[in-house]
């Protein structure tokens, strides 16, 4: 495939100082990105994906450059249930060249090595894409008002802004799922330290199937 860093995306929206950082987007289609609903919301006013700030991901990333070239997107489909959301490119001639494919969890079983990329600490305003390697620790079914999805658990600690990136294949040809986050029981654990949910504070992180992003395109 090409370079990484040409079609994962930091998802953001104007905000008081500036561009607020929410999530990480990736492209589906060569207008089209796939994210995480909870990442946008139902509102896509002011939203925008930032323009790739490096040519591969071997160049180092400067992380005192603040300067940014956003592009506006629409939400064109969404599914809260499943928290997925299909993003579309609002500028007209604008286009994402890529060559990776939609596959699904059932081709990495438990054990399967996976790759993720996103922008941890985005909250903080950290816009670094980050490549993490991890392992699949199981394969689950999730039940949400009657309907069952495919997730798996990667044994690997998610942080804020990874929400909506990619889980490819050890090749980095096949995207089988998309982050969701850590798995916080009960919806977390009510404290904040140092803007961190202790209750986050593990080495699991859930990604629900690619498989359901097909429909939606």
């Amino acid at each position: 495939m090409g370079d990484v860093s040409q079609v994962v995306f930091a998802v953001g929206r104007p905000g008081p100082g500036g561009l607020s950082l929410l999530g990480t987007a990736f492209a589906v289609g060569t207008r089209r990105l796939a994210t995480a609903y909870h990442v946008t919301g139902a509102d896509d006013d002011g939203l925008a994906i930032v323009a790739p700030r490096v040519s591969n991901m071997r160049e180092y990333q400067d992380t005192s450059d603040t300067r940014v070239q956003t592009i506006p997107v629409r939400i064109v489909a969404a599914d809260p249930l499943k928290d997925l959301c299909v993003l579309e490119l609002k500028t007209p001639f604008s286009q994402i060249t890529f060559s990776h494919e939609l596959s699904g969890t059932d081709v990495v079983p438990p054990g399967s090595p996976v790759v993720t990329h996103g922008f941890p600490h985005a909250n903080f305003g950290r816009m670094v894409l980050t490549q993490q390697v991890a392992h699949v620790g199981a394969r689950i079914l999730i039940d949400n008002s009657g309907q069952k999805s495919k997730h798996v658990v990667l044994n690997t600690q998610a942080r804020e802004g990874q929400s909506g990136g990619p889980v490819f294949d050890a090749d980095l040809r096949l995207v089988v799922g998309v982050v969701l986050g850590s798995y916080a029981p009960g919806g977390g654990g009510g404290i904040s330290l140092g803007g961190v949910d202790p209750a986050t504070l593990h080495q699991t992180t859930h990604a629900i199937s690619a498989e359901y992003l097909g429909a939606m395109l």
